[in-house]
């Protein structure tokens, strides 16, 4: 992965301000940050990184967690992290329950090596989601949605995303607009709800429903995989099933 020498960094615990809310699902909403000290986003990032959050006061040691961009670095005004609430850890309940406006949160980054590189990647990229775990893929498909096949983006992009119902959709008005963009297809399957009449897909993601997603074409792709561990060892066992180099396999693990 090569990096921008001329990126803008801050390195160290910096302080994100949070500029806006927006309620994504009942259980999940996105955060929008801006630097508290300088405004706009602190540092320049690749699309599929993530920061780390340190919360110094909730418990007798310091307790960190990760979280993905769910924007991407064509935004420049602000920084978004999509949080869905989870029973365990408690970090997550407490970013959708107890955050508000100008609440300022610790945090540090941008990390991550799980971005598109296109001097080793394949112009065709499938990307496999459950849940939270689609934030990366938003970022990047909303980083190179515009510009596919320059120097630099991919030529084409897919997702595949499971939701248990359509109460559990996340970022789905960033979906429905990226959508709308050729050579972008975004599918999405209800692993607990037929909704197939409005144009989802239905069941838990398998390796019949990948192989049906490509149209059992596998040549000339890179996947990229991250969820639940059930959906990323899926996603892989097929992949590698179908001849798919493992250079050519990414998995990330989400955090709550």
């Amino acid at each position: 992965m090569k990096l921008d020498p001329n990126r803008r960094i801050k390195r160290g615990w910096m302080n994100l301000k949070i500029k806006s809310i927006k309620n994504e699902c009942h259980d999940t909403k996105t955060l929008y940050f801006i630097d508290a000290d300088e405004g706009g986003i602190p540092f320049d990032y690749i699309a599929g990184q993530y920061i780390t959050f340190r919360f110094d006061d909730v418990s007798e040691k310091p307790v960190v967690r990760s979280y993905t961009m769910s924007s991407s670095p064509r935004q420049t005004e602000v920084l978004a992290v999509t949080v869905k609430e989870v029973d365990d850890p408690f970090i997550s309940r407490l970013l959708v329950r107890d955050t508000a406006v100008d609440q300022i949160y610790r945090a540090r980054g941008p990390i991550g090596k799980f971005v598109y590189e296109p001097e080793s990647d394949e112009k065709h990229l499938v990307m496999i989601a459950g849940g939270s775990g689609v934030t990366p893929f938003i970022s990047i498909m909303r980083e190179y949605m515009d510009r596919l096949g320059t120097e630099g983006a991919p030529e084409k992009m897919t997702l595949l995303v499971s939701y248990r119902s359509k109460a559990d959709l996340i970022l789905w008005d960033d979906i429905e607009q990226i959508n709308k963009h050729s050579h972008c297809r975004i599918v999405t399957t209800l692993s607990r709800e037929d909704a197939t009449g409005e144009g989802f897909w239905h069941g838990r993601i398998d390796s019949s429903m990948i192989s049906k997603l490509l149209d059992g074409n596998f040549k000339g792709k890179t996947f990229m995989t991250c969820g639940p561990e059930a959906i990323m060892d899926t996603a892989v066992a097929c992949a590698k099933a179908h001849g798919v180099e493992e250079r050519h396999i990414k998995t990330e693990s989400f955090s709550s």
